[in-house]
């Protein structure tokens, strides 16, 4: 408990909260007690909303993308991966017959710790976490969203709907044969809107239609 409470960067005041928060319905069938099933609930509304707040006030996103993008930060795996760097999975208190956790339920504790966290220390404390362990920085959201996306698509949909012209030319290749780089350009109604780079043809021309939009920001 000491070494997650380090980890968190986040002391208990009421360790009750943190045990509860880290105990399986099945532990609590067997010897009583409660169970992580509360915090989970208000943990997940916690961690939406302060997700919800810190893409509005960080990003230009349109609702669509920006719920794309939310939930890609909030999902099973993602959640699920931070509850294993934390190692909630080892700390649970569960009924011998449990071998194993489940995805879902390593993303659920996640949650209840976040619940506990509210409860125990306020918006402030939870908000802290959040963003050191979900949302870590403002590059980390455009790295999640540029996987969220795909802009390629994007653009096709955008050009079809607009009545536009547009292609991709590859204008370099560089590289030994098993390694090669790609250049390409984004071409829209006959001017060069952008450019990208990557390990294959697919990859630059992806790169290339995320350059175009994020250029369309600034």
């Amino acid at each position: 408990m000491n070494d997650l409470q380090l980890k968190l960067d986040y002391q208990f005041k009421n360790k009750n909260l943190l045990k509860t928060a880290l105990t399986h319905t099945s532990y609590s069938n067997e010897f009583g007690g409660d169970n992580y099933d509360r915090l989970e609930f208000l943990g997940d509304a916690i961690l939406e909303l302060v997700v919800s707040d810190f893409i509005f006030k960080h990003t230009t996103l349109n609702s669509g993308d920006a719920s794309k993008l939310r939930a890609s930060l909030v999902s099973t795996n993602n959640l699920s991966n931070i509850s294993k760097k934390l190692s909630l999975d080892k700390l649970i208190l569960k009924s011998k017959s449990l071998n194993s956790l489940s995805s879902k339920t390593c993303a659920d504790l996640f949650e209840s710790v976040i619940g506990a966290i509210f409860l125990d220390g306020g918006i402030k404390n939870v908000k802290k976490v959040i963003k050191n362990f979900v949302i870590i920085s403002k590059e980390n959201i455009i790295n999640v969203f540029k996987n969220t996306i795909d802009y390629k698509t994007k653009l096709q949909e955008d050009m079809q709907k607009h009545s536009k012209q547009f292609e991709y030319k590859l204008v370099c290749e560089y590289g030994k044969d098993h390694n090669k780089t790609f250049e390409v350009e984004l071409i829209i109604d006959g001017q060069t809107q952008s450019r990208g780079i990557g390990k294959s043809i697919h990859l630059a021309q992806e790169n290339s239609a995320y350059n175009f939009y994020n250029n369309l920001k600034d």
